[in-house]
Order: C-alpha cells, then structure tokens, then sequence
C-alpha cells in the first residue's frame, strides 16, 4: 500500500513537472516570437521610407540609390533604371525586350538589330506585374519606343494577388501608375485583386496583425550573418552594371555552341527547374499579365510581341506534365482578341529543343548560335505577323538558319 502510494504521488509530480515544463516551453517560444517581431518592426520604424510618393520622384532616385542583400549581383529594376540611365541618346530607341534571364541573353546590336534595348532581369517573381515594369521603366527613359518583345514563358505565371518581397516595395507607385489598365478591362483576370492590395501597402506598413518577420525572413538566413552581407553599396557601384552594355546587352560573346561533354546530365523530376512548375496551373486563370501587357501596348501605341523562347527537351517533358498546354491556351487567347503576334518557339517540331548543343543549361540559349537563331526567329516572327498578319508566325530552325547563315556567321566556332 506504501508502495502503491508512494509510485502514484512520484507519477503525479512526474506529470505536474512536465506539465509546467510544456507552459514554460510555450511561454518562451511566445515570448521570443512577440521580442523578434517587435524588434523587427521598430527596426523599420526608424528606416527612412524607401516608396516615394509618385512613380516620376521614384525613376529620379533610383539610380543615387543603395542596394544591399538581394538586389546585389542581381538584374533588378533598380539597376535597369541606372543602366539606362547612362544611354547616350534615348531618343534613338525603338525597340526593347523584357523577361527573365532566358532574355537577357539576346545580343540585336551583334545581329544587325540597331535601336534596340535589353531590360530582362530577375524581378519578374519579386513582385506582381515585375515584367510589365520592366517594360514601363523602358517606356519612360526611351520616348520612341515603338516595339516590346515580351517574354511568355511558362514559368512566369503568377497567383492573381499582389506578391512582393521586401525590398521591391519600393516600386509600389510605378505599379500603382498601372491600375487604369485593370479598371478599364474588369475581365482581366485576377488584376483587381492586385491593385486593391497594392492600393493598402505602404512600405512601412508595420501596424497590421500579419507578422513582419514573414516579410522579413530572408534576412534570419545563416549567410545573412557572414562578413559582408549585409553591406550596402550604391547602385552605379554594383559591378554587374560593368557587365553590361549601356543598353543591356552582357558584353563580350557566348561561346558559339556547347560541347557535348560540357552539356548538363538529362533532369529528373526532383531538379528544381522541374519543381517550380508543379504548382503553376493551380493558381490558374493567374494574374493576367499578358492581358495587362496588350492593353499597356495599346494605351501607349506600342507594338507587344509575346514570344515563348525554347527549352530544351528534357526540361519540355515536364512543363507538359505540369501544363504547358492551359498557359499555351491563354497566350493564344490574348493573341487572337487583342491582334498581337505570339511567336512560340517551344514546339519540338521546330527543331530547337532537340539540339542541346544551342543550350548553356537547360532553359537557357546563353550560347551565340542559340541567342542568336532566338533574336532572328522573333524578327522573322514579326515580319511574318507585318506581311501577312500571321498572328502565330511558325518560324522552324532549318529555313531560318539558311536565311541568316551570313548574321550567325558572326559567332566564332
């Protein structure tokens, strides 16, 4: 009886401890999340706001600004604004390209293609609409601008609500310069989601109930503790901008095609570039950034090109397993109701995707063959769409690759 006793006091007090040791737990783990957010937020409190008032006092500050974390290294907008900044006579521009790094690889002045701009970079997934201000900023350093070729990958589908990371929150008023485009086409779809949540956001915006530290994340990273992360540079400073041409092309020259022994092993379904388009075609009818770039074209008498540049096969697998054909749909509707040309070039009968040797990688024509057979299918695309008002101009390599042997002659084997 003693014993019996004895072991149900030791397991009750057992029990008791672990119970006060659970609510400590929760406790501290409260505590230290309400102490981080808190710290996170009068942190930015004390930042100088970083959103200018209107889109014309953000494109004047942008380039005397700084850059830190991210935006370093990488072909952001900011660095956009620089870059062209430094354009000797803008008045003579008249045409551009926007997209990711897929488009940044594109050399006109090297095929015979005067006037024209690269604006391509990496914040089309910074923030909502990221491509459409690629081409607005474009737009307001290069008066002619007559013509925008418009990358139409697949990976650039997007959720219709406003996605933005922290240090992109400072282009909210040229986004926001974009709202009449939604309000006078309401069948855009997803666009006016975006636009009432662009239409809340501040910069600072650190009185709301959602955490800060979600916003913030990027910045509890390990690397954000190695010497040198957090410096702060200004933007002329970056050394990407000496990469680059005052019009946006990346200097020097690609390697004209890539030897067989340098080509990347066949994916599989757990590469990252396979990962990233599980998810897309759920998000669907996306955010309707193509339908956004038409009625931008048409607001402003400019040209817009869609074109979708070739992957290579291996990678094409998965975009049809993942959905290439529902966003294939969509650009054929934008074509055909607001009389765009779409040139889509990542079809396999076309005879691109198979020759790996065009690939640096495997979504990427970083080659000279590659860039350049791109740039001349998309102005073969476009006169196609001129003389005949073919809205889907199919531009095969083989008869392409005849027709401008003498340009491409230009990549040294």
């Amino acid at each position: 009886m003693t014993s019996y006793t004895f072991n149900s006091n030791s397991l009750r007090l057992t029990r008791s401890r672990l119970l006060k040791l659970y609510v400590l737990t929760a406790v501290l783990v409260v505590f230290g999340f309400v102490c981080l957010e808190v710290t996170v937020r009068y942190r930015e409190s004390l930042k100088q706001p970083d959103v200018m008032q209107s889109a014309s006092d953000l494109m004047a500050a942008l380039p005397n600004m700084s850059i830190s974390g991210r935006e370093l290294g990488n072909q952001m907008l900011i660095q956009n604004v620089a870059l062209f900044s430094q354009y000797p006579d803008p008045a003579e521009i008249t045409s551009a390209y926007v997209g990711t790094s897929r488009s940044k690889i594109l050399h006109p002045s090297q095929f015979g293609i005067p006037h024209a701009v690269v604006g391509a970079g990496n914040t089309y997934n910074e923030i909502t609409y990221g491509l459409l201000l690629q081409a607005e900023i474009q737009r307001l350093k290069f008066p002619n601008l007559k013509r925008v070729y418009v990358e139409s990958s697949f990976l650039l589908r997007r959720p219709g609500r406003l996605m933005v990371e922290t240090d992109h929150l400072k282009y909210l008023p040229l986004l926001k310069t974009l709202t009449p485009l939604c309000s006078k086409a309401s069948d855009v779809p997803g666009c006016q989601d975006v636009f009432v949540q662009a239409g809340s956001m501040t910069n600072s915006s650190t009185t709301g109930w959602k955490p800060e530290m979600r916003r913030h994340r990027s910045e509890f990273r390990f690397s954000s503790l190695l010497p040198g992360a957090q410096n702060s540079i200004p933007v002329k400073s970056d050394p990407l901008l000496g990469q680059l041409e005052a019009n946006g092309e990346t200097k020097g020259q690609f390697r004209a095609l890539t030897e067989k022994a340098e080509m990347r092993p066949e994916i599989s379904n757990d590469n990252i570039k396979a990962q990233r388009l599980r998810d897309i075609t759920s998000d669907a009818p996306w955010d309707g950034l193509f339908d956004m770039f038409a009625l931008w074209g048409r607001e402003h008498g400019i040209q817009v090109v869609l074109f979708q540049p070739p992957v290579r096969s291996d990678l094409y697998a998965y975009q049809v397993k993942y959905g290439l054909k529902q966003h294939v749909d969509d650009l054929l509707r934008v074509s055909d109701k607001y009389q765009i040309p779409f040139v889509d070039l990542n079809r396999p009968e076309l005879g691109y995707m198979s020759d790996w040797s065009l690939f640096s990688d495997e979504d990427h024509m970083a080659t000279c063959v590659g860039s350049g057979l791109l740039l001349l299918a998309l102005e073969a695309g476009v006169n196609r769409f001129e003389q005949k008002h073919d809205l889907t101009p199919v531009i095969e390599r083989s008869p392409l690759e005849g027709d401008s042997m003498l340009r491409l002659s230009s990549c040294k084997k």
